[in-house]
């Protein structure tokens, strides 16, 4: 072993050591969470909701547990960011949960340190041929790692347009010859702008923005393949950016910056500023469709699917992410995690689950869900939540690289963006040197030994 690589393992010591030190703290101190059902077998569920989603999760697990006489499963919430650390911590501190909630971007990395259970070793031959032939691939494709699965969502996220009706007629336009092209949109919301006498905007009309999403309308999209290949500084992906550069040029930098700086827009409550009016024409998720039926019931708004580029464009693209269940390694009880996670999912019973992701507005992870008679009765009373389903299905959404850098690939990803937006580089160089930077760093992990 040379002498780099013997300090590069001795540091790796210390720091682990470091963190196991810590975790005995942190989870020594937790308090005893009381149990209903002490005699059954204890599984422990870490999520990260809070307030009324929190409200829904107990309304879940309280179903299982009243389901079954062998299992007890005891929710806790751990919210706030770093989850993943969190649970490294559980994991070496001796007491990690037996099942965990966290988003897909997570599940790559976890996998690839060996923290996590591999999924498709606790299914039986039917649960195993049914999720991997019925499975959304996009949602599938998410929870995969080297050809096994790690993680199965309870709730997925995709975006869609959320359109204010009212703004539209009293701007002229017919809500029911919606743009069929993306340039005829840009031209709809530069008229659906409005500004006061100083010329600051005091009504978006439609943003574009979200490379890593928009790039799927454009035949694109970031991509990271087994044999090394990468897709990322590509005409498609510089043809999005470019677009994304020219629209925000003409609604104004500045502009845009003063208005979304004043925009309050917190999830889960009733401050989204499309339910206000600020917004006319908006790019956000399905919970959303929930927050306005508890929050702002009357407003008269219709949810569609970003039109596509007029010249090379895909419709019905996206990029799926979304809430994952995963069972660590070196959990105590995998096989009652594995109960609540069939529970849930509804990998055995797609009927019963159905009413689950109901409760969140929640896309489920399979047809044979978003089919069964407890989805369509509330789809027919939800009818905004069908274009998410739409797009779900299509060909064009897609899952995001399975690498376990996919953060730092994200975060290039944006970082690229905004440097395109402000103005400090080229739409074509910064894609360029996202993809060097991306090179860059996959040899230096390949170089401390990280497969990827």
């Amino acid at each position: 072993m040379s002498e780099s690589l013997r300090r590069i393992d001795i540091r790796r010591y210390l720091i682990w050591g470091l963190l196991a030190a810590l975790a005995a703290v942190v989870f020594c101190v937790s308090p005893s969470t009381p149990r209903k059902y002490p005699d059954r077998k204890l599984v422990t569920f870490w999520h990260r909701w809070q307030g009324d989603w929190e409200k829904q999760v107990n309304k879940i697990v309280d179903a299982f547990n009243e389901s079954q006489s062998q299992y007890e499963v005891v929710p806790v919430s751990i919210p706030g960011t770093g989850s993943d650390a969190k649970l490294f911590l559980g994991a070496i501190g001796g007491d990690p949960p037996d099942i965990v909630s966290m988003g897909s971007g997570s599940v790559a990395n976890l996998a690839a340190n060996n923290l996590l259970a591999r999924l498709d070793d606790f299914m039986t031959p039917e649960e195993h041929k049914r999720f991997f032939q019925e499975s959304y691939p996009s949602i599938r494709d998410i929870g995969m790692y080297r050809g096994h699965c790690y993680g199965i969502t309870i709730g997925a996220d995709l975006a869609a347009l959320y359109v204010n009706l009212k703004q539209l007629r009293e701007a002229g336009f017919d809500p029911d010859q919606f743009p069929e092209t993306l340039e005829e949109l840009e031209d709809m919301g530069l008229k659906l702008n409005r500004y006061d006498k100083k010329g600051n905007l005091t009504r978006l009309g439609f943003l574009i923005s979200d490379l890593s999403y928009i790039s799927h309308y454009f035949g694109g999209g970031f991509y990271v393949h087994e044999d090394g290949r990468v897709e990322l500084n590509t005409p498609q992906n510089v043809r999005a950016l470019r677009a994304i550069v020219d629209y925000r040029r003409k609604v104004g930098f500045d502009n845009v910056v003063r208005f979304q700086a004043g925009l309050n827009d917190i999830e889960g409550a009733a401050s989204w500023a499309f339910m206000h009016g600020d917004l006319s024409v908006t790019f956000d998720g399905q919970w959303r469709v929930e927050e306005l039926r508890k929050f702002k019931p009357d407003l008269e708004y219709r949810v569609i699917p970003l039109p596509p580029p007029k010249e090379g464009g895909t419709p019905l693209g996206g990029m799926v992410g979304g809430n994952y269940m995963l069972v660590p390694a070196s959990a105590k009880s995998k096989e009652g995690a594995w109960e609540f996670l069939k529970f849930w999912t509804g990998l055995d019973n797609p009927d019963r689950a159905a009413k689950f992701y109901n409760m969140g507005g929640w896309l489920p992870y399979s047809p044979a869900v978003a089919n069964s008679p407890t989805f369509q009765k509330w789809l027919k009373e939800n009818s905004q939540f069908q274009a998410f389903l739409d797009i779900l299905a299509s060909p064009n959404c897609k899952a995001p690289p399975e690498i376990p850098n996919l953060r730092f690939l994200m975060d290039l990803i944006t970082r690229a963006e905004d440097q395109a937006v402000l103005g400090a580089k080229s739409p074509e160089r910064a894609l360029k040197e996202l993809e060097d930077k991306f090179l860059e760093e996959r040899s230096k992990r390949r170089a401390l030994g990280y497969e990827d």
